[in-house]
C-alpha cells in the first residue's frame, strides 16, 4: 500500500508542478494582452477623427477617383485588347 501511495504522491506532485509550469506562459500572456489592450484604448483617446462634413467630402472625391481609374483602366484593356486580338491576330493567322 505504501509504494501505491508514494507512486500516486509522484505522479500528483509532477502534475501539480507541471500544471504550475504551463500556465505561468498563459498568465503572462494575459497580462500582455491587458496591458496591450489598455495601450490601445489610451491612444485611440489621443486620436483625432475627422468631422462628418470632411469625412462625406473624402468620401465623395474617393469615389469619384475610383471612377476615374476605372474608366481609365478600361479604356486602356480595350485598346490592348484589340490591339493584341485584331492586329496581332490578323498578323499571325495568315
Amino acid at each position: 500500500m505504501s509504494l501505491e501511495l508514494a507512486i500516486g504522491s509522484a505522479v500528483g506532485g509532477l502534475l501539480a508542478v507541471a500544471l504550475v509550469v504551463w500556465r505561468q506562459p498563459l498568465f503572462a500572456f494575459a497580462q500582455r494582452s491587458t496591458l496591450y489592450i489598455r495601450n490601445v484604448r489610451v491612444e485611440m483617446r489621443k486620436v483625432s477623427w475627422p468631422s462628418w462634413d470632411d469625412l462625406r467630402k473624402s468620401t465623395v472625391v474617393i469615389i469619384i477617383i475610383v471612377f476615374i481609374v476605372g474608366a481609365i483602366i478600361g479604356i486602356m484593356d480595350l485598346i490592348f485588347s484589340k490591339l493584341l486580338i485584331d492586329w496581332l491576330g490578323r498578323a499571325f493567322s495568315g
